[in-house]
Parts: C-alpha cells; structure tokens; sequence
C-alpha cells in the first residue's frame, strides 16, 4: 500500500505530462482523482494504524541496488503515519484550489504530484539512500514551479532556496556514508537500512561532526534561525498552492529527519548539543514573531510567523523527553492545517481585492461573513486559543522543554521566551484579522462577494481538524507516544572499538 502512496502521483504525472492541454476534463480528472487516491489511502493507514505498537508497520521491501545492499524499503510508525496523512490532505487541497484557476497549466499540476511523491517518500523511507533520493526529489519540482510560476524576484527566490537545500545535501550525505562506514568496520555487513544503522554505537567524536551535518541540512529545510534567510524570498515568491505545500509538509521532512535520524543515531551528541539548538530555536520563535509583527504585506505575516512556529517545534525536539517530542510531532500537523488555511485566505482576500497590502483593507466582514468566521476560527487557532489545535501543542512542547533534563538548567528561560512568542502571536494575528475584517471601508468594491462553495469546501475539513484535535488530541498522541518512547530509548548492540564504553541505552 505504501508503495502505491508513492507510484500513484509519480504515474499521474507522467500521464499529465503527455496529455495536450486542451483536453481539460481529463486534466481535472487525473490531477484530483490520483491526489484525492493518495489521500483516501493515507487514511486507510491512519486508521489501521495500530496505536500500541511502536514498531513500524505497513513495511514495503524490495531490493534496489543488489550490489550495495541498498533496498527499496518503505514503512510508518507513529511519527511518520501523522506525516503521511498531513501531505495527503494539503496535497489534495492545494490542487483543488490550483484548478478553479481560470488558466491551469498541466505541467504545473504534474510538478506538484512530483512533489507531493517527494515529500511522501521522504517520511516513508526505511533506507539512508531512499531517503536522500527522495530527498532531492523534492526540490526538483520546487524550483521548477517557483522558478516558473512564481511572482516578485522569483529567480533570486529559487536560487538561493536550492544552493541552500543543495549545500545541506550534501553534507547529509557524507554524514550518510559516514554511519554506513562505521557499521561496516563493526559487522563487516555493508546496510543501508535505517532500523539497523540505528543500533550502531558510533563513537562520541564521529557523532559530533556526523550530527551537524545531518542537522545542517535538516535546520535548512525548516528552517531554524539563523538558517532562515532563503525563507522569505521564497515564500514570497512561491504561488499559493507550491506554498501550502512548502510551508505545510515539506518544512516538516527537516523536523522528521532530526526525529528520524539525529536522536537515534546520534544520541550522545544530541544530548550534548541539544540547549544550544535550542536556544538557536527559542530565538528563531521570538525573532520570527517580532518581524510578523512589522509586516504590511499579509502573506509575509504568516510567512514569518512560519518561523516562529516552526522554531516551537525544534524547540520540542530537542527537550529530548516524551512531552515534548509528542507536542512537536503533533505541532508539525497542527502548524500544517493552520498555516494552509491562513495561506489560502491571504490569496483569497488578495484576489478579491486586487492587493495584499494590510493598510488598504479594511471591513471585509459585512461583505464576506462567511470568509469572516472561518478566518476568526483559524486566527484563534493560530493564537493558541485553548480548545483549539494551536494550544495543545504548543502546551505539550512548554510542559516537555519545562521539565527537560537536557536544556542545562536554561529550560524556564526557553519557556519565557515561548510564551513571549505567544504574546506576539495573538498580538499579529489579531492585528492581521482585524486589520482585514472590521471597521468600516467606503472604498470597497460595490460588488465584492464572500468566497464561494469550492472554497468553504476546501477550508472546511481545516475547521473541522482545528476543532477536533484540539478537543480531542488523544487519538492522534496515542499513535505518537509508542514511537517516540521506542526513539528515545534505542540499544545500542552493535559495538565499535571505540565505542565499547558508551552506554547501551539512550
């Protein structure tokens, strides 16, 4: 099934790529119903998913290389399931929106599948080399569709988006050559396979330098402060349904890898880095909150605010305990829903009225009151209302980083420094909504409309997601906990020479 996941988009767009592009229904017809295919499978695994077992499931295994032992080998636990079903849905939304456009491009349609096959695979793979082919699948289709349907500077944008994701690569796989070495020289069995690499007691001195390079390219890719820089370019660049996909599931795959593979493999190294990154996360959430709040332009509010979201996450990760890697994998999906949603809105207003300039709106409510109440309910969210998805993970990652044993005694300061941000967060986010929504405007066009059905039906299933997990988290906490425990406790059976003394157990 999981191999389906994967060849369903990538056969999609192949067809789309062939088909002329007059022959617009069957367009239509292969982009929705291959991602909405995608989709109900993802389900389907979700549902199966058996909660009280931490090992993975759902295993797809073939042989690949034969020669280097390197094997097409697919699976789910609980971190990766919630990942899965995440890409599915705004896969799904993002191309449902993209065709109610008046000119769709079939070649656009068929970057985006490849993109959403990118972004599966990378949370599905069980092999270092699957992985970081899959990997750099990811940004082939990205820079093709900011480069070519993009707005503003979107060359610069694409640029300095790939030389960063490239230089962090890179060193990926050198630190994935490394592991691979050292379990060799152990067993002399030559595996790239992730569940058995994890076993290996790596030495203390080559954990350090393998841990920053798999960090380096996972800190890109979310990104952490202060490796942000390439974000605003290409969030602003970005069209609105390659952005949902960005923002919402590819930002994730750098938080998955650090969960993947930077805590188990690494675990000494982690322990020993983990306040300082951190701290570089703490100071990513308040910085990122502190430029949104300067933002007139609407789609780099939440663009910024991505920033300081997504530090929260990292922040999680490396209080190295069950709270608060469970609040950042649930986070990873509550920031998902919220930010697609807030993206679509910002790109809905902008084509209304022909402007994403915060200053010139103004009353939007008595024209579209039904874009008014959803709106509020996701600027809730975003805020961290209680009740709301927003809270939930953002109290779990606060609860874990407050009661760490790995932050050296800074773990109230980060806590301070996450409520700071969330004081910032209610003070953009409102500023946002009611800049848009209240007052009065004279100036608005006579025959301005609220946005149509495909369009509440398209931002529905988020209203739905943000009021039930964050009434109802424990569905989606209790497929998370048993992988995380099974991450945070890893034996290391297979012994180096040199790392006979480690400890057995992280």
């Amino acid at each position: 099934m999981l191999a389906l996941i994967v060849a369903i988009p990538l056969i999609a767009a192949i067809a789309l790529f062939r088909i002329p592009s007059e022959s617009k229904e069957w367009i239509r017809n292969i982009a929705l119903g291959s991602s909405g295919l995608v989709f109900l499978l993802a389900m389907g695994i979700f549902l199966g998913f058996d909660s009280s077992n931490s090992a993975m499931q759902f295993v797809h295994e073939c042989d690949w290389v034969s020669v280097l032992n390197i094997q097409f080998k697919l699976g789910v636990d609980g971190v990766s399931v919630l990942m899965v079903l995440l890409t599915a849905i705004l896969s799904c939304a993002s191309i449902f929106y993209y065709l109610n456009e008046k000119n769709v491009s079939t070649n656009f349609l068929a970057l985006m599948l490849v993109l959403e096959a990118g972004i599966l695979g990378v949370f599905m793979a069980l092999d270092t080399v699957l992985f970081y082919v899959f990997w750099e699948v990811m940004l082939i289709p990205a820079y093709f569709l900011i480069g070519l349907w993009g707005e503003g500077d979107r060359i610069y944008a694409t640029t300095k988006f790939v030389i960063f994701t490239l230089v962090g690569s890179l060193l990926m796989l050198v630190a994935i050559i490394g592991v691979t070495v050292v379990h060799y020289e152990a067993t002399h069995i030559l595996t790239f396979d992730i569940q058995t690499l994890i076993h290996t007691d790596i030495p203390k001195d080559k954990q350090i330098w393998m841990f920053l390079c798999f960090f380096l390219a996972f800190a890109i890719k979310i990104p952490v402060f202060p490796f942000h820089s390439w974000l605003p370019h290409a969030y602003g660049a970005c069209p609105i349904p390659v952005l949902v996909l960005l923002t919402g599931a590819m930002s994730k795959t750098g938080a998955y890898g650090l969960i993947r593979f930077c805590l188990p493999l690494f675990p000494e190294a982690a322990e020993m880095m983990g306040f300082v990154i951190a701290g570089m996360a703490a100071t990513g959430m308040v910085y990122g909150a502190w430029i949104a709040l300067a933002q007139k332009d609407i789609k780099s509010l939440v663009a910024y605010s991505s920033i300081s979201h997504l530090g929260f996450i990292v922040l999680g990760i490396f209080a190295l305990n069950d709270q608060g890697l469970d609040g950042s994998v649930l986070q990873m999906f509550n920031h998902g829903i919220i930010a697609a949603a807030l993206f679509f809105i910002v790109d809905i207003i902008q084509k209304k009225l022909g402007t994403r300039d915060l200053t010139e709106m103004r009353g939007l409510k008595g024209k579209m009151p039904i874009l008014y109440g959803i709106f509020m309910l996701v600027t809730m969210a975003g805020l961290g209302l209680p009740g709301l998805n927003g809270f939930v993970g953002e109290f779990l990652i606060l609860a874990g980083v407050w009661t760490s044993a790995s932050m050296a005694g800074l773990g109230a300061i980060y806590v301070l420094m996450g409520c700071l941000t969330i004081t910032f967060a209610a003070i953009y986010m409102l500023f946002f909504f009611q800049g848009a929504m209240q007052e009065t405007n004279e100036k608005l066009p006579a025959d301005l409309g609220d946005i149509d059905k495909k369009q509440i039906y398209m931002l529905l299933p988020a209203c739905f997601l943000i009021v039930f997990i964050g009434l109802f988290p424990k569905p989606f906490v209790d497929k998370i906990s048993p992988s995380i425990k099974q991450i945070l406790s890893v034996e290391k059976t297979v012994k180096t020479s040199k790392g006979s003394d480690s400890g057995a157990h992280h």
